[in-house]
């Protein structure tokens, strides 16, 4: 079965109804459930197969902004739903067809509370913008997790930031505002590695970061990797700039909206 068969068997139980179908492609009329019951609007989506997954997008957009990078909608309108560098996004059996139903539904929803809230709504599995920022975001996530669960929630919940210093061969990762350690970027390391770790177990163990696990290695990468991740991402918008893109105006904090960083 090919993908777009694949996603036709399970359409009924996805709130999904085919329209018409032929060349390659799928129309459909999608009504996602609301948690509330509330009703929601039809979305008519087109599905386009691509080798063994598919692409989707508004026949035309109605509903939703024909691009918008924040509510993770590609330039030619196609929806985010997978990240690429480290998912799985072939659709070759029911169970992934269930899977990719279950993305769209979740999709659909967010813009919804996107456009009500003008900030994306998922940010705890919010994918970074471009490949190559979301490899750095990979790096970083792996970075955080070695360090304790609490830590990984942290990053996920956007509480760890890069404080900007005066110095370039410094970096200093903040987490609610406060400095945790500072990162020579030359060396790839700690700037004060007796500093006591910041682990999540670092209150129980009393070591310091260079005696923890290797706990040094992973704040010093991480630092880098979150630093890897900004640049690669500022790098995104100034591409989409060139290209001549502009904001839709649906999302506050936009980069797009604001005059480039010099």
């Amino acid at each position: 079965m090919s993908s777009l068969d694949q996603l036709y068997s399970v359409a009924l139980e996805n709130h999904a109804r085919l329209l018409s179908s032929g060349d390659g492609q799928a129309i459909y009329v999608v009504n996602p459930p609301s948690a509330s019951g509330a009703p929601s609007p039809d979305f008519i989506l087109e599905i386009r197969r691509d080798g063994k997954s598919v692409t989707v997008a508004e026949q035309q957009p109605t509903l939703l902004p024909s691009f918008c990078a924040e509510r993770h909608i590609n330039p030619d309108g196609t929806f985010c739903l997978y990240w690429g560098e480290v998912e799985p996004s072939e659709i070759d059996s029911r169970e992934a067809a269930e899977i990719w139903w279950g993305r769209l539904l979740t999709f659909l929803l967010r813009q919804r509370s996107a456009a009500a809230l003008r900030r994306w709504p998922g940010k705890t599995d919010a994918r970074a913008h471009g490949s190559t920022a979301a490899r750095f975001q990979a790096m970083a996530e792996e970075n955080a997790a070695a360090l304790g669960p609490r830590f990984l929630a942290s990053l996920k919940e956007d509480r760890l930031r890069l404080a900007k210093g005066r110095r370039r061969d410094r970096a200093a990762l903040l987490k609610d505002g406060r400095r945790l350690v500072s990162v020579l970027r030359g060396e790839r390391r700690m700037m004060t590695l007796r500093q006591r770790c910041k682990c999540d177990n670092a209150d129980k163990l009393l070591l310091p970061a260079a005696a923890c696990s290797g706990h040094a290695g992973q704040l010093a990468d991480l630092v880098l990797n979150l630093d890897g991740w900004q640049r690669a991402e500022a790098d995104f918008y100034t591409l989409l700039r060139i290209g001549k893109h502009v904001c839709c105006g649906t999302m506050d904090d936009c980069p797009l909206a604001k005059p480039a960083a010099r």
